[in-house]
């Protein structure tokens, strides 16, 4: 490796670590009003309206883009089965947020 690409290499690694430590700055900068706004409680509601949120976004997703690969096979722009494949994709990834927990739940009991 030249002299000429480890200077890219040590400025892009330089880079990330100065984005990392930013991003740790940052989550210590928020972290105290949340403990004294109300503690483990508020966190915990703020977890729950978080989780409810991004589930519901996801959702959207998954079903616009189930509606876009729906389309382009009703339109024989693609095939019936690649819309089958993009079904069970969703249902694979959605699958994993079930899965997971009980995984967990399995191997440490």
């Amino acid at each position: 490796m030249s002299n000429r690409n480890r200077g890219k290499t040590s400025k892009a690694i330089a880079s990330k670590l100065a984005l990392t430590l930013a991003a740790v700055a940052v989550g210590a900068f928020f972290v105290d009003p949340a403990f004294a706004s109300g503690g483990l409680t508020s966190a915990s509601t703020a977890a729950t309206n978080f989780n409810t949120w991004f589930y519901s976004f996801v959702g959207i997703l998954a079903g616009g883009y189930l509606t876009y690969k729906g389309v382009e096979a009703w339109t024989d722009r693609a095939q019936w089965s690649d819309f089958g494949i993009a079904c069970a994709k969703v249902a694979a990834v959605g699958g994993v947020t079930v899965l997971a927990p009980w995984l967990w739940a399995m191997f440490t009991s």
